[in-house]
């Protein structure tokens, strides 16, 4: 009797920090520095929202996006959940709301990529979408690149393609394949590459973004102490990259946790996350704290 109440004790614990953790969000902040910048930069970065909405018309996120300042919103994609039946009248305000105060660069997920490519079966779906979410601001980013005005900057957004999102065996990418879908880059501007799936990093890294800003792994879902994240949608267990910076042959990666919920829609010891990066044009010690 003894080990059935510790056990019925137990699991509403844990059924209560499901219950929080998968109805809030913390914001992650991180400061980059490179002197190619013709001024600081600040910007937050959005992923996986699936729809989701923090309080009526998602006021608290607004609210949270407001207090950062940005200079401007990236999403690096899956803001919706592609589902025949799915409404996206949450997401598109969303999107329309922020784009109404800042630029907003807006790179695809597997969820976007996956209305456009199976009409058959979402019909115009991908169609209405765009449209709906079209605003002078929003710069949607699809094997394109968009450079900044006044700060050396290049945005770019790839769109890989369905076989990289392969459970368990995905093929291999190559810098020949980014070079193909993007164009070489400029290494005399600091480049920003959106790009959901993190899990090829190190070719993005020797393509020459010198920021990755990715997302698609959720945090792995549910995350364990030491161990991290346990499970990616490529149904690997405990991946490396499930969440936060990551560094390779000088290149950055900052992978958001994501906003939202899909297929388990729990969130265990990994509340959604709110990104906000700060990139300085001269090096952090020389520079006050914001």
């Amino acid at each position: 009797m003894t080990i059935l109440i510790i056990g019925g004790v137990l699991l509403c614990i844990i059924a209560g920090v499901v219950i929080y953790d998968t109805n809030r969000f913390v914001i992650k902040r991180y400061e980059l520095q490179d002197g190619r910048l013709t001024g600081d930069y600040r910007f937050v970065m959005l992923s996986d929202l699936h729809g989701k909405s923090y309080g009526k018309d998602n006021i608290r996120l607004l609210k949270a996006i407001e207090d950062c300042k940005p200079d401007a919103v990236y999403i690096a994609g899956d803001m919706i959940t592609a589902k025949p039946e799915a409404d996206f009248s949450t997401a598109v305000k969303l999107i329309r709301d922020l784009s109404d105060q800042y630029p907003v660069y807006y790179g695809s997920g597997n969820h976007e990529y996956r209305m456009e490519i199976y009409p058959q079966k979402f019909e115009n779906m991908s169609r209405q979408f765009e449209e709906a979410i079209r605003h002078p601001n929003l710069i949607r980013l699809k094997n394109n690149r968009y450079f900044i005005p006044g700060k050396n900057i290049q945005v770019l957004g790839v769109e890989i393609d369905r076989e990289y999102y392969k459970k368990l065996h995905a093929p291999q990418m190559t810098a020949a394949y980014l070079k193909e879908k993007l164009g070489e880059t400029d290494s005399s501007c600091y480049s920003i590459l959106i790009a959901h799936n993190p899990a090829y990093f190190p070719v993005y890294a020797e393509y020459g973004a010198d920021l990755v800003l990715s997302g698609h792994v959720h945090g792995g879902i549910a995350r364990l102490p030491l161990l991290g994240g346990v499970i990616s949608p490529a149904l690997r267990l405990f991946p490396k990259y499930d969440g936060g910076l990551f560094k390779k042959d000088g290149k950055v990666m900052i992978l958001g946790r994501g906003l939202g919920t899909h297929t388990l829609p729990i969130r265990f010891l990994n509340p959604g996350e709110l990104v906000e990066v700060t990139i300085s044009s001269s090096p952090l010690a020389n520079k006050p704290k914001m």
